[in-house]
């Protein structure tokens, strides 16, 4: 466990309106901590930044857009999941055999997507508990029944996250809903790993719903996670994406009869949507509308941040310690929820904002 009185920030920009302080502060204080998380405004990766990240005195960082990249050379080592998407929004001080410390380079973006939608996969089926550890997954298909998969409408680096969480949870393929073909070959040459886990679907149009989505045997979208901003559309491409995400919608859900031995299925589909200003965006009341159990982005922003304090306070940057709630304790992680949820949604969600920067 860290030491009292270490200090953690948040480097990046704008970073003005994050609400990680908030909850990562009030963490602290039920841990009963002198620990202290600020924010560190700067576009790129300084000298001066370096140095606060290698000083005794701080725990731990997060990192957030422009430098979730840019941070990964200057990191000892990088996670699986860093490694996966390109993308570093924390950073672990991890003690080494010799008495020092390295820094591990950790994306908890994926574990606030794949923790929030199981989190209200619980809320559907309460009782047996429902694991939050690696073995919470989906069986793989069987010759009579089509795959079980899952969807992401984006394309920047929450896309690639969410892609990769969605897989965790055993889905596959992952369905793509972009405006660019560009943007999504760039997320799929960047995630070629998924090609061998049932790939990465482009669907353009209805038609393509059609053809992948409706008949005996097509895939079944159990997940599906919005990560584009909140703005009215304005060119036909953009309505497009509507369009076909509404297509994708309504189409009919049966539950799936074959056994799965971990994970429940859904009795009503889950859509996470990650922007969260406004609370109820566009496609959140679009998914709303057609009967999907939506998670708003709160959530996702929530179960970032408490993966990122137990990774710090373990000294380990791993999605099992990410994943694992007695690290804290469950009363404390209800505390800080309550408190986070209660401060965003006081706020006069007055625009919308883009979330594709990852919940910060």
């Amino acid at each position: 466990m860290a030491p009292p009185s270490q200090k953690f920030h948040l480097f990046g920009y704008p970073i003005a309106h994050s609400a990680a302080p908030a909850l990562h502060n009030h963490c602290f204080n039920l841990l009963g901590s002198e620990n202290t998380y600020t924010i560190w405004s700067t576009s790129k990766v300084t000298q001066e930044m370096l140095a606060v990240i290698h000083d005794r005195d701080c725990g731990g960082a997060a990192v957030t857009m422009p430098i979730k990249t840019a941070i990964i050379p200057f990191l000892d080592e990088l996670s699986p999941e860093s490694r996966i998407t390109n993308a570093c929004n924390t950073i672990v001080k991890v003690p080494t055999a010799d008495g020092g410390v390295k820094l591990v380079g950790q994306n908890t973006d994926i574990l606030g997507v794949r923790n929030a939608l199981l989190s209200a996969l619980k809320e559907q089926h309460p009782n047996p508990p429902i694991p939050s550890d690696a073995s919470a997954t989906y069986p793989p298909p069987t010759a009579s029944s089509g795959p079980l998969a899952g969807l992401v409408i984006g394309g920047g680096a929450t896309t690639r996250s969410a892609a990769h969480a969605l897989t965790l949870l055993g889905l596959a393929p992952i369905f793509l809903i972009n405006r660019d073909v560009e943007e999504v070959r760039a997320v799929m040459d960047a995630m070629p790993h998924l090609s061998s886990a049932g790939g990465l679907i482009h669907l353009r149009d209805p038609a393509d719903v059609e053809t992948y989505l409706v008949g005996e045997n097509k895939a079944r979208i159990l997940m599906a996670v919005g990560c584009i901003p909140s703005f009215a559309p304005q060119t036909a491409a953009e309505r497009m994406v509507y369009t076909t995400a509404s297509a994708v919608l309504t189409v009919p859900y049966v539950v799936p009869t074959l056994p799965s031995p971990v994970l429940p299925y859904p009795t009503r589909r889950l859509f996470l949507e990650m922007p969260y200003k406004p609370l109820q965006t566009t496609m959140y009341k679009v998914a709303a509308a057609h009967g999907w159990h939506v998670i708003d982005g709160i959530e996702a922003m929530i179960e970032q941040g408490l993966a990122q304090q137990r990774m710090w306070l373990r000294g380990v940057a791993s999605v099992a310690v990410g994943s694992d709630s007695s690290i804290t304790g469950a009363s404390l992680e209800q505390l800080a929820r309550q408190d986070t949820r209660s401060r965003l949604t006081a706020q006069n969600p007055v625009s919308a904002a883009p979330h594709e920067q990852g919940p910060v």
